[in-house]
C-alpha cells in the first residue's frame, strides 16, 4: 500500500508551493514543506552597499532547524562580522551558520530593523534591510504549522513543539536511465520539425543552427530545436523521436514559456545524459537576479518535474527559491 501511494504521488501534477514578498524579502516553501527566504537589495539601493544577501532556510517537522549562508562580493571573507542593529555580532565562520548560531540569528532578525558587515578591522562594508524579514519568518510558521507552538519563530505559543506536523514524503519518480546512441535524423524529419514547430521563421535571413539530440534511452530520442535567442536566453522546443515518428515532448508540468496554442518551450536547455535530467534555466534579465529554473526526468512516457526554483523579484537575488521537489530512481 506504501508502494502504491508513494507513486501516485508521483503520478500527480506537481503542485507549486507559495512565495510572497514582504518589504526588502522574498519567502517560498516548496511541496515538503521546507522553506526559504531570501534578502533583496532595496528599492533605490546600490551594489557597494547592498550587494550583500542573506539566505535563511528551514526544515519542515518538529525538529526542522535553521540554517543562514551569506552571498555577495565573492563570498564571505574572514574577519567577516554581522550585526544586527549595532548589536554585539556573530563572527562569521565558513560557509553557513547552522544550529544554535543560526537559530539566535534568525531569533535576532525577527526583532531588527538592519544587518550591518563589518571586515576584520571593524570597518562596515555592507548593509542589508530586514525589512520584512519578520514577516517572512511568520509565514514560515504557518505554512509549517509552526504557529502557536514553541518551534515558532515569530507566532510563539505555549505548544510543545511535538504538535508541529511532520515533513510531507518527497514524491518518487522511476525515471529511464539514458542509453543508446540518438536516432539520427532524415532531411524530410529535420524539415517536419522545423515547420511543425514554428521555429523556421525566426531564422529565414540566417543559417539555421544545429538541432541537439539525446538518447533517452528505451528507443527515444530527445531533439532539441532552436528557436530564436535574445541577449541571455535561448530557446528551443522539445521534441521526443521515436521509430521515425516525432511528437511534441510532454510534460507533468509545462514549461514556463510557450502559450497555450503554442509547443512547449525550453529555455537555456541542456540534457545530462549521466543523471537523465533535462534542465530549463530562464533568465529574467542579464544579471541572474530573477526568473525560474526547472528539471526533469524522463519516465518513458514524458517528462516530470523532480525541481522547481523561482525569484519574482529582480532585485540582486542570485539566491532562488525552491517551490517543487521530487526523487527520481532510475530503473
Amino acid at each position: 500500500m506504501l508502494i502504491l501511494t508513494t507513486l501516485a504521488l508521483a503520478q500527480a501534477t506537481p503542485q507549486l508551493g507559495p512565495m510572497k514578498t514582504f518589504g526588502d524579502w522574498v519567502v517560498a516553501c516548496d511541496n515538503a514543506k521546507r522553506c526559504e527566504m531570501t534578502s533583496l537589495m532595496p528599492e533605490g539601493g546600490d551594489w557597494s552597499e547592498h550587494g550583500w544577501q542573506l539566505a535563511v532556510t528551514r526544515a519542515a517537522g518538529p525538529a526542522g532547524g535553521w540554517s543562514v549562508e551569506l552571498f555577495g562580493h565573492d563570498g564571505p571573507a574572514a574577519g567577516l562580522t554581522l550585526k544586527i542593529d549595532g548589536a554585539d555580532g556573530a563572527a562569521w565562520r565558513g560557509h553557513a551558520f547552522n544550529g544554535a548560531d543560526a537559530a539566535a540569528l534568525v531569533a535576532a532578525m525577527a526583532n531588527g530593523k538592519g544587518v550591518t558587515l563589518h571586515d576584520a578591522a571593524g570597518k562596515s562594508i555592507g548593509r542589508i534591510s530586514l525589512t520584512g524579514s519578520s514577516a517572512s519568518l511568520r509565514f514560515i510558521d504557518a505554512e509549517q504549522g509552526r504557529a502557536g507552538t514553541v518551534s515558532a519563530a515569530v507566532a510563539r505559543g505555549s505548544k510543545p513543539a511535538s504538535a508541529v506536523p511532520a515533513a510531507p514524503a518527497l514524491p518518487v519518480i522511476a525515471s529511464v536511465r539514458a542509453a543508446g546512441a540518438p536516432a539520427a535524423l532524415s532531411p524530410a524529419l529535420l524539415d517536419q520539425l522545423w515547420t511543425q514547430s514554428g521555429c523556421a521563421e525566426n531564422y529565414e535571413d540566417e543559417p539555421r543552427p544545429g538541432v541537439e539530440r539525446h538518447a533517452l534511452g528505451g528507443g527515444a530520442t530527445l531533439v532539441l530545436v532552436p528557436c530564436g535567442a535574445g541577449a541571455y536566453n535561448f530557446s528551443t522546443v522539445p521534441y521526443v523521436v521515436r521509430s521515425g515518428t516525432a511528437t511534441l515532448a510532454g510534460f507533468d508540468t509545462a514549461p514556463g514559456w510557450g502559450g497555450d496554442e503554442g509547443p512547449p518551450m525550453l529555455v537555456n536547455a541542456g540534457f545530462d545524459a549521466k543523471t537523465g535530467e533535462l534542465g530549463s534555466y530562464a533568465k529574467g534579465r542579464g544579471i541572474g537576479d530573477c526568473g525560474s529554473a526547472e528539471t526533469w526526468v524522463w519516465d518513458g512516457s514524458r517528462f516530470r518535474l523532480t525541481e522547481a526554483r523561482a525569484m519574482g523579484e529582480c532585485r540582486g537575488a542570485s539566491n532562488w527559491l525552491s517551490v517543487w521537489r521530487a526523487r527520481a530512481v532510475s530503473r
